[in-house]
């Protein structure tokens, strides 16, 4: 079989797809080769998946060359099936078999829509395939902090995370890592004048699938909406998401036992209203409630036996 698997653009949203790409390859096993389309940005969270042939990044372009480049590379192939996060035309000029093209239901969990429409496996089929060198950490006493997000608005403020990393070491933590983008890792300073090396920049120092790795032996995540929140969900750890201008009923991993809320007290139609299309760069989280997450944080902690 010779599946095209066009992904989306961010690294988030890649990983919510990729139930479905997993899905494929345990139903076909080694009978499949795959060409995936994908930003530039998700791209490495594919690179243990030794059954993809092709790899070809999309970059937007003026007056939407792109795609009309991207069809030049693949008009000439053709596939037993399509599958398209994009929503796009060009799956409809290319030669194949079957066609799944993905269009979101803005009112419903996007976790949940591709379960039900692709019947993923909730067990199997919701993780990242890693080569087993990538999950080189001992299981032992740390956390996953991602303190972090590409946009302001809705970011909880360093003070709050400074505060939870304390009660995370007073809760019997003896290392937190500190996860995010290489671009972030400036910002990691104020952690460790508070902190010393009890706490471990993590931010774009390592491949993003050793990230992966790390978090699957972690006791517990604690992150804004962002790449890293969904990259926990997918590693079973238990982990607490927090939301505000961004939509949790859409973008919260709700499916998932290990996924733990905590939003806003003001609803996201309120917050997302004061957002002036997305250019507002003030912090919009000020009121998660840092005590229900760490009251959260506690009972997760001690449920586990360790």
């Amino acid at each position: 079989m010779h599946l095209l698997f066009i992904s989306s653009n961010r690294i988030g949203d890649s990983l919510i797809n990729l139930q479905v790409l997993n899905k494929y390859i345990r139903k076909n096993k080694k009978d499949i080769e795959i060409t995936l389309v994908s930003g530039e940005l998700p791209l490495p969270i594919y690179d243990d998946y030794n059954m993809i042939i092709n790899r070809i990044i999309l970059k937007k372009e003026k007056y939407n060359l792109h795609w009309w480049k991207l069809y030049k590379k693949l008009s000439l192939l053709k596939f037993d099936e399509i599958i398209d996060f994009r929503s796009s035309l060009i799956s409809y000029f290319l030669r194949t078999k079957k066609r799944n093209i993905f269009k979101m239901n803005k009112k419903k969990n996007i976790y949940s829509q591709i379960h039900e429409l692709f019947d993923t496996d909730k067990k199997r089929d919701f993780k990242i395939i890693t080569d087993r060198v990538r999950n080189i950490f001992p299981s032992s006493n740390y956390a996953c902090v991602s303190p972090f997000a590409n946009w302001p608005p809705k970011e909880w403020p360093t003070e709050s995370y400074l505060k939870i990393c304390e009660s995370l070491f007073n809760q019997g933590i003896t290392k937190i890592y500190i996860l995010g983008s290489k671009t972030e890792s400036v910002r990691f300073d104020i952690f460790q004048k508070n902190f010393g090396n009890k706490v471990i920049n993590r931010c774009g120092k390592h491949h993003i699938l050793n990230d992966y790795g790390l978090l699957q032996k972690s006791r517990i995540f604690i992150g804004n909406d962002s790449a890293m929140m969904h990259m926990a969900a997918l590693s079973k750890t238990p982990m607490i998401g927090l939301f505000g201008p961004t939509n949790d009923k859409i973008y919260f991993p709700e499916i998932f036992d290990n996924c733990h809320l905590v939003r806003s007290s003001e609803s996201y139609e309120s917050l997302i209203s004061k957002t002036q299309n997305f250019t507002l760069n003030n912090c919009l989280m000020n009121d998660v409630s840092y005590n229900q997450v760490e009251n959260k944080i506690i009972e997760i902690l001690n449920d586990q036996n360790f």
